[in-house]
């Protein structure tokens, strides 16, 4: 695949001084958006004479009159853009600043880039059109992902009161993204806060983590733990915090970071599994429970095992030093399937609640 300063040739001879500019020494480059050369050259030349490419109808084509000055107006937009481009990356090559900052700043406002990121998908990306090895592609998630799905997160896990029941505040940095795959009726991404049958939730999760920042892809280490904090505590009359699930050492590429059961199977050792999937098999007749999962960025190897369900986050937090940067979460409630679920996973049969009246009457 060229990239977009190499592309010329598959466009017409006329877009050739309308190649975007680059610099001599850059090695990572937006890619050229695989698209029909007409949608292509409207995109580097402006619209032609008989009209937009999406007109496909000859009787509109002949009716199409361009308003005037159009052309004369995109060329001297391009040529502006062009040029500030350029002399961004005349700086990358002459000072020791911050080049990534101006590396994104050169590339943003290229058209082919934006193309790029508003007509594919963004979340299952196709490296060859949206490549997040390229900063410039990582800044346009992170003001999209900023705009709409990081509010909604914070205000799940807020109104949820999953923060504070896990931990007690969060900045988020990462999109984090589920879904449970081997359920082929729920093969979607699932909204944070969703309530899921127990049916859907027998297997481990798929989670993809899209880092933003730059970071050493080669060392950096993360840690995913999912932890319930609404199991019932009988004998203290409360509530007390599980663990479902727990990975540590994951390393995660800005475009592999895809963590499915396939690929822990498939895993040379590297992962370390803190303790096995357990699914939510809620009560019956208990309130609904949070299914909260975290994402950490880990300073050092984790190499434990957890042998007990029952789980201290924040003290597993600040003893391993870890750094909270992603959020998700589900809920679930009892089901007529959970004690299929039991049976799945050798559990004991559940517990059925009442609500008992109090024989003391109320002052």
């Amino acid at each position: 695949m060229a990239t977009v300063a190499e592309s010329t040739s598959s466009v017409s001879a006329k877009s050739a001084d309308k190649t975007w500019a680059k610099p001599s020494n850059l090695e990572n480059e937006p890619r050229a958006f695989k698209a029909p050369s007409k949608y292509r050259s409207s995109l580097l030349n402006g619209v032609s004479k008989e009209g937009p490419p999406s007109l496909s109808s000859k009787k509109f084509k002949l009716r199409y009159n361009s308003p005037s000055g159009l052309q004369d107006a995109f060329d001297v937009s391009y040529a502006y853009l062009r040029d500030k481009s350029q002399e961004l990356y005349n700086k990358i090559e002459s000072s020791n600043e911050n080049k990534t900052q101006l590396e994104i700043e050169a590339q943003i406002n290229n058209p082919e880039v934006r193309f790029n990121f508003a007509y594919n998908d963004k979340l299952e990306n196709d490296p060859q059109y949206i490549d997040y090895e390229q900063p410039v592609y990582r800044e346009l998630l992170k003001q999209d992902w900023e705009s709409k799905d990081q509010m909604l997160l914070m205000q799940r896990l807020e109104q949820l009161h999953a923060i504070p029941d896990t931990l007690p505040t969060f900045e988020p940095k990462v999109p984090v993204s589920l879904k449970f795959l081997n359920h082929t009726t729920v093969n979607r991404w699932i909204e944070p806060g969703t309530v899921l049958s127990s049916n859907v939730t027998a297997y481990p999760p798929s989670i993809k983590i899209q880092e933003l920042e730059q970071v050493d892809t080669k060392t950096q280490l993360y840690t995913v733990l999912i932890v319930n904090p609404d199991v019932a505590d009988i004998a203290n009359n409360t509530y007390k915090t599980q663990i479902s699930w727990g990975l540590s050492n994951v390393k995660l590429e800005y475009n592999d970071n895809f963590i499915t059961p396939r690929r822990l199977l498939e895993d040379d050792g590297s992962i370390n599994e803190l303790i096995d999937y357990l699914p939510p098999v809620p009560e019956k007749n208990l309130p609904t429970q949070r299914f909260v999962v975290w994402v950490f960025r880990q300073p050092a190897p984790i190499n434990v095992k957890l042998t007990e369900r029952d789980f201290n986050i924040r003290e597993f937090v600040k003893v391993n030093s870890l750094n909270a940067v992603g959020a998700h979460m589900w809920r679930s409630t009892w089901d007529l399937n959970v004690s299929k679920v039991r049976e799945l996973y050798g559990l004991p049969k559940g517990t059925v609640f009442h609500k008992v009246r109090g024989e003391k009457r109320m002052k």
